[in-house]
C-alpha cells in the first residue's frame, strides 16, 4: 500500500462515519476503530499487533507507524 491508497482509505471510513466533512487528518473514537479494522483487513494479523497503533489517532501518526513497520510505502 502507498501513501495516497493510505489516505483514500481513511478519507472512506471518516466520510462513511460522519455526515459533516470533518478534518481529514482527526477523527473519533468509532472512526479509528474502523480504520484499524479496515487495515487489518488489508494486513491480516500485521495491523492489531503493532506497538501504538491503537493511540495513534491522527492519519500522521498512523502514516509514520505503518512506514516504520514496511507497510505503507513513500511512492
Amino acid at each position: 500500500m502507498n501513501r495516497k491508497d493510505l489516505k483514500e482509505l481513511i478519507k472512506n471510513v471518516i466520510n462513511t462515519q460522519e455526515n459533516d466533512k470533518k478534518n481529514f487528518s482527526e477523527w473519533d473514537s468509532l472512526a479509528h476503530l474502523s480504520i484499524l479494522m479496515e487495515l487489518e483487513k488489508r494486513f491480516p494479523n500485521k495491523i492489531i499487533p503493532i506497538n501504538g497503533i491503537a493511540e495513534a489517532n491522527n492519519y500522521n501518526e498512523i502514516e509514520k507507524i505503518l512506514i516504520s513497520k514496511k507497510l505503507v510505502t513513500n511512492d
